[in-house]
């Protein structure tokens, strides 16, 4: 047997917060092109050991 749940309208109040969190959402992203990526270690080899200085 089918089972259908009735049609819900969202309340006005529900309508502006989910527009201010699309927005808050948009500006998040738009500070994060900004900023360096993070580093997470993936590609470096830091299981060779450092090179040894010159002169010692």
């Amino acid at each position: 047997m089918l089972y259908r749940r009735g049609i819900c309208r969202l309340s006005p109040y529900e309508i502006s917060e989910i527009d201010r969190l699309r927005e808050l959402v948009r500006q998040s992203a738009e500070l994060l092109k900004h900023l360096p990526k993070p580093d997470t270690f993936l590609g470096r080899k830091t299981q060779e050991p450092f090179p040894k200085a010159e002169g010692r």
